[in-house]
């Protein structure tokens, strides 16, 4: 049957055997040339990766990794792939991996252990070279097994005590010991905090950060200003109803995280209580939602895709070092970002001075 108009005829593969013929060198110098190897020199690899390069020849990735015995693949496991927080660790991890001839299998495990433990296991069964592990569960026995079994990891945001691992974070504590600080300067003195989830490092540090800058700065130390939370959206609307219905409710609250910011400022809304003249508010996180201008949420800035670059450099190190060595932690600094949301606390009126305000009014409108 003949071929139809306008139908492309199927393209052959080029293969390196078309670089030789086209170059006239042997394929193993084109091999080595292409492969980086230092004994060709650059002259030759360069008419080689340009001939190559023109005539549309791609080396194939499974003869590589045939080649170097690895699988030239790495797992990336994510908490919740829709937090706006994750895109940038990601780009900063695939960023890293694309310029070592890497691809990146991602898995979101929506904070399960259970489905962290499934994912985990099929990701080594695919012989991944190593594994970048953001957010996740890291300490229990079935875990500490799999990470054990000789494949190299990274711990990015969450890390434990318990275990020394490579692992890349953020300077929590003095990231919330400076919101705390520019509220004190604005005159707060009754701060809510909304924690992180319980079995969160990364929480745990900026409730230590909270705890310590509270006590420096006198502020009100009061257990009922702290509440736990979960990183959403929904339990930071929840705590903030709770908060606003308090007999002495904060002048000021700071979350965890945008999400939980972001109820904040819901349950503000939805109670008539306007932010800032009324409550101040304070994120974690500077995704990108935080810079818009009906939003404008005063946050901490986390340096995210540098961290994922830190992260998957880290794990490349691991992967292509022949020598075990103690495992290292990167820690980033973290920067307050003001914004709207946040501005001096308003002032508690005394009975005189409403008295006054009454009193001058009625003698205002008295004909």
């Amino acid at each position: 049957m003949g071929r139809k108009p306008n139908q492309s005829p199927l393209r052959r593969r080029i293969t390196i055997h078309d670089v030789a013929k086209e170059t006239g060198f042997a394929v193993s110098t084109i091999s080595n040339a292409l492969a980086g190897k230092s004994h060709v020199s650059e002259e030759t690899r360069a008419r080689i990766q340009e001939i190559a390069e023109r005539i549309g020849y791609r080396a194939s990735s499974a003869a590589r990794s045939l080649r170097l015995r690895q699988s030239l693949m790495i797992g990336v496991l994510v908490a919740d792939v829709a937090n706006p927080a994750s895109p940038d660790f990601l780009r900063g991890i695939e960023d890293v991996a694309t310029q070592n001839g890497y691809d990146v299998l991602l898995c979101n495990t929506d904070g399960s252990e259970k489905r962290q433990i499934a994912q985990m296991r099929a990701l080594l069964d695919r012989n991944v070279d190593g594994i970048i592990l953001i957010s996740q569960h890291c300490s229990s026995p079935e875990i500490r097994a799999l990470l054990a079994d000789g494949t190299p990891y990274v711990l990015l945001q969450r890390r434990t005590s318990l275990h020394a691992d490579d692992y890349v974070g953020a300077d929590n504590v003095n990231g919330i010991g400076e919101a705390v600080a520019e509220l004190a300067r604005l005159g707060h003195r009754r701060v809510g905090f909304i924690r992180g989830p319980a079995d969160s490092s990364t929480a745990a540090e900026r409730y230590e950060g909270f705890c310590n800058a509270v006590a420096q700065h006198g502020l009100d130390p009061d257990p009922a200003l702290v509440h736990d939370g979960d990183y959403s959206v929904e339990r930071g609307y929840r705590v903030t109803l709770d908060f606003l219905s308090s007999s002495r409710p904060p002048s000021a609250i700071i979350a965890s995280n945008d999400m939980n910011a972001l109820g904040v400022l819901d349950a503000a809304a939805a109670k008539n209580v306007q932010v800032p003249e009324q409550l101040s508010v304070i994120g974690y996180d500077n995704v990108i939602f935080a810079g818009f201008a009906r939003i404008s949420l005063t946050t901490i800035d986390l340096p995210k895709r540098e961290m994922g670059a830190a992260a998957a450099t880290l794990l490349m190190k691991r992967i292509n070092s022949r020598r075990r060595s103690a495992p290292k932690t990167v820690i980033f600094p973290t920067r307050l970002v003001l914004r709207g949301s946040t501005g001096p606390a308003a002032e508690p009126q005394s009975a005189a001075a409403s008295h006054n305000r009454i009193r001058s009014k009625q003698e205002k409108d008295r004909p």
